[in-house]
């Protein structure tokens, strides 16, 4: 591979995913499972109200990086094809849903703030874990880059967010909780699916969500290409919308057999309120 600096546009580098699963992919596996287990068992006895810091710190910061990630790929778009990414640029996946959360989460209250801490606790931690073992930007930049690190960065905390809120008993998820972490995902969706496909149809071909190919999914192409085939594309998209919702059903089940187990940090103390019921 040529020599190539951190800041570089994939353009600019011969690259062929040849860091996908390689040595420092693993090693980042390794480096951020360890790593988020130990801060989540050192910090599992903070205060509710350092929790409510935390969420409100990184709902700041996270949108800005965020912000800051796009306008750099972008201007090299621009300037390279004279126009957006509009096929992959725009914040709609899945895991983009944790800018949109962190907010409501860490400034709202109610039944608002309880379904963004549902989501953040299950599909957050479900959508993290899947890009520490295949992230799609391996797939188009090296590991040493800033494309790379950003994408890094923000799926390690999507799920260190959402055990540090399980391990600190701040939002502890039940079966009323698979309700409303669906919620915010049908209506992310209600904008996704439509973009998607008036994309489509003048010409670019976005995947946002999986909602229209599938794309790096198990089963999910072969599926969509099924549907797609019989101009139900929209079922398919329908579907997989489904499959979120039964992956928040698991990692609920999940969490209340490890609850069961009482590996799960301290009881509640008196001055905390529990935000789950």
């Amino acid at each position: 591979m040529q020599a190539y600096n951190f800041f570089d546009y994939k353009a600019f580098i011969d690259y062929h995913g040849e860091d996908f699963f390689g040595t420092w992919h693993k090693i980042y596996i390794i480096f951020a499972i360890v790593a988020i287990v130990l801060l989540c068992v050192f910090l599992r006895k903070a205060s509710r109200h350092s929790v409510e810091i935390f969420l409100k710190i990184i709902s700041i910061i996270v949108p800005i990086l965020e912000a800051c990630k796009i306008v750099w790929e972008s201007s090299y778009d621009i300037a390279l094809y004279g126009e957006f990414n509009w096929s992959g640029l725009l914040p709609l996946y899945t895991c983009s849903m944790f800018i949109y959360i962190l907010p409501i989460a860490a400034w709202t209250k109610g039944k608002v703030r309880e379904c963004a801490l549902a989501f953040l606790t299950t599909i957050g931690v479900f959508a993290g874990l899947t890009n520490f073992f295949v992230p799609p930007i391996l797939n188009t930049y090296p590991f040493f880059t800033y494309a790379t690190f950003t994408s890094l960065y923000f799926h390690t905390l999507m799920v260190f967010t959402g055990v540090f809120l399980v391990t600190t008993k701040y939002y502890v998820p039940n079966t009323k909780s698979i309700l409303k972490a669906f919620i915010p995902l049908v209506c992310f969706s209600a904008i996704v699916i439509p973009v998607n496909f008036y994309l489509n149809k003048i010409g670019y071909y976005p995947d946002y969500m999986l909602y229209m190919y599938g794309n790096g999914a198990p089963l999910l192409p072969t599926l969509a290409a099924f549907f797609g085939g019989m101009n139900l594309r929209l079922v398919y998209s329908l579907i997989v919308m489904l499959g979120y919702y039964f992956i928040i059903a698991l990692f609920v089940g999940i969490y209340h057999v490890i609850n069961l187990f009482s590996l799960m940090g301290r009881k509640p103390q008196s001055d905390d309120v529990l935000i789950n019921s």
